[in-house]
């Protein structure tokens, strides 16, 4: 629980200071870590040379011929590196000495070190054997370990001095280095939201700079959809007005026409086309809005000549209006041509294709859809026998509203069908490309599908 609590409140810290107690925490764990280092160093560096002490130290008194002497220890005093134990025995006195005092060495064939506990605690003794006694220099262990640390604490008294000021100049020029990222908060603080200019801060970490890039790109997509939406509000507004404002003069002159007058019956017409080139603006407006709202619907299995088979049947009565002959023509007559689509997707898309080559098909023309299948994917094109679209307009109709001059005589339109249809076409991840058709010499639409 303590510990979760730390985290939680470490992560609660500026990055300056959660760097820094990161630097001080590790920074402990390795003087740690240096600590018991030196303590091994030192301890065997000092074990070797009081070893090597404690053997010239034997080889002196056996040279000089000391006689028989038993240290003394005194359990109070406090013992230093310096202190050792001599003792000198004689071979026959030896084992009778040794039960009374256990911390000296039975007789050995050849000079050894040996490790014992005793009656002193541990103890490291050096036994130089010789013909008529035996010669004993021991040290207590504890001594020796108080040494090492010594030596290991002196050795590690820089560290301990210069560390706090070294932890202190790091988050010192962390926060130097950092202040980039301060001065991003301030620009984020201060900025109103409305503002989507590109973010520009001096001196940014590499780490941090593809982020900026992709939010300055993000701001960018964003002004660009806020522009494209204003003028798409901006073309609704107009297109409406147009077809309101008719309406309203239109409706006065009636208002003031008597209805024996000649003139009565055409501006009744006059106004019923314009009800229905308003009509059919709002229900583009509504499949437009329907269609990027279910953007993001799942994708099925879907026979897509079923789907075109509807489609067609739903527009036949225009078709026949004009006296047009639809046809639907299938490769290798396969009836089942299934790709990842949505139903309402793919609806929108052949509902605007088919219903643009009725309008704009002379009467007694001919519209052909074909429908192949190719390695990965299946291709649908549709032909009419109308005029067509130059080849440097193909990208200008893709625009919502937008209607070619020679063409808004012809027909009510809105601007909006191959809008509807890109959206749609978009969805599922499905193109669209305008051509000539060699067929019926119009207007081609070649539609590729994932299968």
């Amino acid at each position: 629980m303590i510990f979760t609590k730390l985290i939680h409140l470490y992560k609660k810290q500026p990055l300056s200071s959660r760097m820094t107690w990161s630097i001080s925490i590790l920074s402990i764990i390795l003087l740690i870590l240096i600590a018991i280092s030196a303590y091994r160093i030192a301890l065997e560096e000092s074990q070797e040379v009081i070893d090597k002490q404690m053997e010239e130290m034997a080889d002196f008194l056996a040279s000089v011929n000391i006689a028989h002497r038993l240290s003394n220890f005194d359990p109070h005093r406090r013992y230093g590196e310096r202190d050792v134990f001599i003792d000198i025995v004689d071979l026959d006195q030896l084992p009778t000495l040794i039960k009374n005092h256990n911390y000296l060495v039975d007789h050995l064939d050849h000079p050894q070190f040996i490790r014992k506990n005793s009656s002193r605690g541990k103890i490291v003794a050096y036994v130089l054997p010789l013909t008529d006694r035996q010669i004993q220099i021991s040290q207590l262990v504890f001594v020796r370990k108080n040494l090492a640390r010594e030596l290991a604490f002196n050795m590690l008294i820089p560290y301990f001095i210069f560390m706090p000021f070294t932890i202190l100049a790091v988050y010192f020029l962390i926060r130097y280095h950092l202040r980039p990222l301060a001065d991003l908060k301030t620009i984020f603080s201060q900025r109103d939201y409305n503002d989507l200019s590109e973010v520009q801060v001096k001196d940014l970490p590499v780490e941090i700079t593809p982020a900026i890039d992709e939010l300055n790109y993000l701001f960018k997509r964003i002004e660009a959809a806020q522009q494209q939406q204003q003028k798409f509000i901006a073309n609704a507004a107009h297109e409406l007005r147009t077809p309101l404002t008719a309406l309203s003069l239109q409706t006065a002159v009636l208002i003031k026409t008597p209805k024996d007058s000649p003139f009565y019956q055409e501006n009744i017409d006059d106004l019923d086309q314009n009800l229905k080139r308003m009509s059919h603006l709002v229900h583009q407006l509504m499949s437009l809005a329907h269609q990027e709202a279910l953007s993001h619907e799942a994708l099925i299995h879907v026979n897509l000549l079923e789907i075109i088979r509807q489609c067609t049947g739903q527009l036949l009565a225009n078709a026949r209006k004009k006296d047009i002959d639809v046809q639907v023509n299938i490769d290798d007559f396969n009836e089942k041509l299934e790709v990842q689509a949505t139903i309402s997707a793919l609806e929108s898309i052949f509902l605007n294709l088919i219903d643009n080559a009725i309008k704009y098909s002379p009467e007694h023309g001919q519209i052909l859809i074909k429908l192949c299948e190719q390695p990965d994917r299946i291709l649908v094109e549709i032909h009419d026998s109308g005029r067509g679209i130059a080849p440097e307009q193909y990208e200008h109709v893709m625009q919502r509203f937008v209607r070619l001059i020679e063409t808004q005589s012809q027909s009510i339109g809105s601007g909006l069908g191959f809008s509807i249809v890109q959206s749609a076409l978009e969805s599922i991840q499905a193109t669209i490309q305008l051509d000539r058709s060699e067929i019926l010499h119009g207007l081609k639409i070649k539609l590729y599908f994932k299968l």
